[in-house]
């Protein structure tokens, strides 16, 4: 067996720990600028582990028995842990770049791997901002068959790209969407990401809202999105036309006028028969008052002729009269005695 497919077989046979020896270490690690960072590398039953620069002749920081050395530690920028994973200082973007491992077990195998460093920035607020509401994460709009909307990303690393997408079992051919999307390098290692689009709702879906998620495509680190609720109109032809929507209204006025005019009649009827009711009362009160009086009034002449009389019987000129009336009862008696 040649001396390169023995090296190969030996890397295979340490990725797989068939050497009896336990590791671990990513191909790609993002590590946020501006605090500390860690490449988890965990390895078991060494002697020796050196970190490099892919490049750089020397060693960057080495460990063994329990002891760090070399320049990156000297400079206090890098450090390595019991497991043998290198943790970095106060991460900038000059930190960007592809490390390499290699360690010596205890049984004298000389192995190595590498490690590609990648530094992110979170962008503030942490999710696509809709529409510029940079303090809401969840939007409401009502708008027309037709409108625009925007994301956008705001001073991020690495630059990413934005996607709409559709949710809640929207029928995606009745959507039409165009989308124009920018991103601009702001020269401090961060970058913005903007998506303008356009949609249009197909003249034959009767639905009246969709929800849309605009979703970051980047690392996972940076994974986020937003959503946004829209809300639209019925088709034009669940509308009225213009001429009937205008017949419609005129029509809709003159019921108005209609039943103003007949309110205004009941009130005035109303009003009109209360004041003939109050006149017809009153007149009857007019007429009970004069019945009196002319009772009264009556009363008063009869009494008089009653007096009258009574003073006729009683005078002298009378009294002859009285006395004849008198005889004659008398010679009436006699007779029916005979």
């Amino acid at each position: 067996m040649n001396i390169g497919v023995s090296l190969i077989l030996a890397h295979y046979l340490f990725l797989t720990g068939r050497l009896g020896v336990t590791a671990s270490c990513p191909e790609t690690v993002y590590l946020e600028r501006g605090v500390d960072g860690t490449i988890d590398c965990v390895y078991e039953d060494y002697r020796l582990i050196t970190w490099r620069i892919t490049g750089d002749i020397g060693p960057l920081i080495v460990y063994q028995n329990n002891a760090s050395s070399g320049p990156g530690f000297d400079s206090g920028e890098y450090a390595i842990l019991s497991d043998g994973s290198l943790i970095i200082r106060d991460v900038t973007q000059q930190h960007e770049r592809q490390y390499g491992l290699e360690f010596l077990t205890r049984k004298g195998q000389e192995l190595s791997s590498h490690v590609t460093v990648r530094v992110f920035v979170r962008p503030i607020p942490v999710y696509p901002v809709i529409k510029g509401k940079v303090n809401r994460q969840n939007i409401l709009l009502k708008v027309g068959r037709l409108w625009d909307i925007d994301c956008a990303m705001e001073s991020v690393r690495p630059a990413v790209s934005l996607e709409w997408v559709i949710v809640d079992g929207f029928p995606r051919e009745n959507l039409v969407i165009n989308n124009d999307m920018t991103t601009t390098d702001h020269g401090d290692g961060t970058f913005s990401t903007h998506l303008q689009s356009s949609f249009k709702i197909a003249d034959t879906c009767r639905v009246q809202s969709v929800t849309l998620l605009c979703v970051v495509i980047g690392p996972d680190v940076l994974s986020s999105n937003a959503s946004a609720d829209i809300l639209f109109p019925p088709p034009v032809s669940d509308n009225p036309s213009p001429v009937n929507g205008r017949h419609h209204r005129q029509t809709t006025a003159l019921l108005v006028i209609v039943i103003m005019y007949i309110l205004a009649s009941l009130v005035y009827l109303v009003i009109h028969n209360r004041k003939l009711f109050i006149r017809a009362i009153q007149n009857k009160r007019i007429a009970v008052d004069s019945g009196n009086e002319n009772l009264e009034s009556n009363e008063g002449v009869g009494m008089t002729l009653v007096q009258a009389a009574s003073v006729e019987i009683n005078t002298p000129s009378n009294r002859p009269h009285s006395i004849t009336l008198a005889n004659r009862a008398e010679a009436i008696e006699s007779d029916n005695e005979i």
